[in-house]
C-alpha cells in the first residue's frame, strides 16, 4: 500500500480589528449624518464627509499596534461624549448642530428653551441615546491587538493621509492656503468632536462681524423730518423676500405651466407688476440695495443712510424677522445683521449648507403667531428659501408635480429636463407658502399690506443656446434678473388708490429702489425722498437697468429691458 503525504501550509488569518476600529469610529462621528440624509433633514453630503475623515482615528492606533484597543477606547469615549450634543439634537429637534443653530440656540430664551427640549423627550429619544452607547461597546469589543508590521502601519498612516488631505494640499498649490482650509473645514465640521469646535469658533467669528456691523449701523444718523400719515390701529406690513424665483416660471406672470394655481385664484386681488428687476443676481448683494437706500450708482450708501428696517423703527413700527435662510455663515452674516435690526428675530433654517431639506412652510406657524400679537403698527418681514438650487430640496415629495419636456426648450438632456422640472416644482411650492402668508393676512381683517418678490431670479436653460443653469453676474441674462413683484393689500387700505391706475402695473422697475415705493404706500416722507423713483407714483421716471458688479466700473444694460435717459437719482 503506498501512502501519500499532502503537505498543508497555514496562514495567520485576516486581522480584522482594523475594520473593527474603523467602524467604532465611523459609527460615532457618522451616524448622525446618516439619520440626517435618511430622514431628508439634509443631504448626505455630511456622511461621505464622516466616512472619509473618521479614517483620522486609526491613525495612533497604529503608532502603538499592542494598545490598539485601549487607545481605541479612550478615543471613542471622548468622541461619544462630544458626539452626544449632536445626536442629542437631531433626535430632539430632528436638526443638525452647525454654528447656525449655536447662535439660534445663544439667542433663545433659556426658559423657553428648557420647556421646548423637555416636551420632545420621550422614550423613544431616551431608547436612542442607549442604543447610541450600547453599539459602541459592542464594536470596541471586537477590537483586538493590531498584528501589522510596522513598515506596513507605515504605508497604512501615509495612505489614510493621502485620503485625508490630497484635495486640501492640490487646492493649496492651485489657490491659496484659505482655500485649503476651507476644504478642510468644511469635510471635518460635519463630525465630532470637530463639529463642536469648529462650530463655536465659528459661531463666534462672524457673530463677531454681525455685531460690528450693527454697531456701524447704530452710528448712522435717523431719516431727518420723518412724517407718517395718519392709518387706523392696528395696522400690519407684511415682507416677504423669496430667493431665486424667476418670473419667467410664474403661471400668474403668464408661463405656459400652472406654476403658481393658489396666487392665480386670487389674481383679482393681487397687483402684479410685469417688468420688476433685481440689481444683482446674489441675495446678499440684492437685498443690500432692495433694503436700504443704495443702488447700482450709489452701492454705499446702506453705510450712511438708514435701512428700510431702521427707518421703519424710527415712524414707531414694532418690527419682526422670520427667516428660514441659512442664519450665521460666513456667506450670511449680513443678512444676519438685517434681521438683528429687527425689535425680533425668529431663525428656522440651522441647516449647515442650502442644499438641505427646509421647507418655506415652517414660517407659516411664527407667522401666524404674529399676527396675532396685539401691536398697533407693526412690520413683518418673512424671507423665504424660495427656489434656490437645489430645486429638488425645496418642496416635499407631494408636490412633484411636473415631469416630461413638453413645453420646454428643444435639445434638452434629461438630467437637464429634470432640473427644469424641479424648479417649476419648487415654484408650485413657493406659491402655496405665498399664497398661505396673503391668506392668514387676510384673515386678520386688519388694516394690512403685503409685498412680496425675490431677491433675483435664476436662469434654468431658459436663454439659448438653453446650455446654462444659475447666475453669473458676468454673463448676465434676463430670467436672473427677472422678478416677481405682487402686492396686496386690505379693502380699507389708506393709499389703495395709489395703486388703481392701469399703468403702473407695465413699468420697468429697478428694485434697488423698492424703499421709495414702500415708503409711499405706506405714507411715509422724510428729507431725501424721491417721488419719482416710486413705482406707483405719478411722477415716476423709469429707470435703465443696469447690472453688473458697481465696484468694478462694468455696469451694463440687461438684455431685452428698455434703455431711459440717464439720471442722477441723488
Amino acid at each position: 500500500m503506498t501512502h501519500t503525504h499532502q503537505a498543508t501550509t497555514t496562514g495567520k488569518p485576516f486581522n480584522y480589528s482594523y475594520i473593527w476600529a474603523y467602524v467604532l469610529f465611523w459609527y460615532l462621528t457618522g451616524i448622525t449624518q446618516f439619520l440626517i440624509g435618511v430622514t431628508r433633514t439634509g443631504s448626505f453630503e455630511g456622511f461621505k464627509d464622516a466616512t472619509i475623515t473618521s479614517l483620522l482615528w486609526i491613525i495612533p492606533l497604529l503608532f502603538v499596534p499592542k494598545h490598539a484597543k485601549t487607545m481605541a477606547g479612550v478615543f471613542a469615549v471622548l468622541v461619544w461624549l462630544l458626539a452626544l450634543p449632536g445626536f442629542g439634537y437631531f433626535l430632539v429637534y430632528r436638526q443638525e448642530l452647525t454654528q447656525s443653530l449655536i447662535f439660534i440656540i445663544f439667542e433663545s430664551n433659556k426658559s423657553e428653551s428648557t420647556e421646548y427640549f423637555q416636551n420632545y423627550i420621550s422614550w423613544g429619544v431616551g431608547l436612542g441615546f442607549v442604543l447610541f452607547t450600547i453599539i459602541p461597546i459592542f464594536l470596541w469589543s471586537k477590537i483586538g491587538e493590531f498584528t501589522l508590521k510596522k513598515r506596513n502601519g507605515y504605508i497604512a498612516i501615509m495612505c489614510i493621509l493621502l485620503v485625508l488631505f490630497t484635495d486640501a494640499t492640490i487646492k493649496a498649490v492651485k489657490y491659496d492656503a484659505t482655500t485649503a482650509y476651507k476644504s478642510l473645514d468644511r469635510h471635518f465640521s460635519v463630525s465630532p468632536p470637530w463639529q463642536l469646535f469648529l462650530g463655536y469658533w465659528h459661531y463666534q467669528k462672524e457673530l463677531g462681524e454681525v455685531e460690528r456691523n450693527l454697531l456701524d449701523f447704530k452710528k448712522i444718523p435717523p431719516l431727518n423730518h420723518l412724517v407718517e400719515q395718519p392709518k387706523p390701529f392696528p395696522t400690519t406690513i407684511v415682507l416677504v423676500i423669496g430667493e431665486s424665483t424667476s418670473r419667467l416660471h410664474m403661471g400668474v406672470y403668464g408661463y405656459h405651466r400652472d406654476t403658481t394655481p393658489k396666487l392665480s385664484s386670487i389674481q383679482s386681488e393681487l397687483k402684479v407688476f410685469k417688468h420688476v428687476y433685481a440689481s444683482r443676481p446674489n441675495t446678499i448683494e440684492s437685498l443690500q440695495q432692495v433694503l436700504t437706500f443704495a443702488d447700482q450708482q450709489h452701492p454705499d450708501l446702506y453705510k450712511t443712510k438708514p435701512s428700510l428696517l431702521a427707518m421703519m423703527k424710527q415712524a414707531g413700527y414694532r418690527t419682526y424677522w422670520v427667516t428660514n435662510q441659512q442664519t450665521l455663515t460666513a456667506r450670511n452674516t449680513m443678512l444676519t445683521t438685517f434681521a438683528k435690526q429687527a425689535d425680533e428675530q425668529i431663525f428656522l433654517n440651522a441647516s449647515r449648507r442650502q442644499n438641505a431639506y427646509s421647507y418655506d412652510e415652517k414660517v407659516l406657524a411664527p407667522y401666524q403667531a404674529l399676527l396675532d400679537r396685539k401691536d398697533e403698527k407693526k412690520l413683518i418681514v418673512v424671507h423665504l428659501l424660495g427656489t434656490h438650487m437645489k430645486y429638488s430640496y425645496r418642496y416635499p415629495e407631494s408636490f412633484d408635480f411636473f415631469h416630461g419636456a413638453q413645453g420646454l426648450p428643444v435639445g434638452l438632456t434629461e438630467k437637464q429636463i429634470d432640473t427644469v422640472n424641479a424648479y417649476d416644482n419648487a415654484n408650485r411650492y413657493n406659491d402655496m407658502v405665498v399664497y398661505a402668508l396673503i391668506d392668514k393676512l387676510k384673515q386678520k381683517q386688519q388694516h394690512s399690506l403685503l409685498f412680496y418678490f425675490s431677491d433675483h431670479g435664476d436662469d434654468v436653460f431658459d436663454s439659448a443656446p438653453h446650455d446654462f443653469q444659475g447666475r453669473n453676474e458676468g454673463r448676465p441674462t434676463n430670467p436672473m434678473y427677472a422678478v416677481p413683484f405682487i402686492v396686496w393689500h386690505s379693502p380699507n387700505w389708506m393709499n389703495a388708490q395709489l395703486l388703481q391706475a392701469p399703468d403702473i402695473l407695465n413699468r420697468q422697475y429697478d428694485n434697488a429702489d423698492f424703499i421709495y415705493t414702500f415708503s409711499e404706500l405706506i405714507g411715509l416722507q422724510y428729507d431725501g425722498y424721491m417721488p419719482h423713483e416710486s413705482i406707483v407714483n405719478a411722477g415716476f421716471v423709469g429707470d435703465s437697468i443696469l447690472v453688473g458688479n458697481p465696484y468694478g466700473g462694468s455696469l451694463q444694460q440687461l438684455a431685452e429691458t428698455q434703455v431711459f435717459p440717464a439720471h442722477d437719482i441723488q
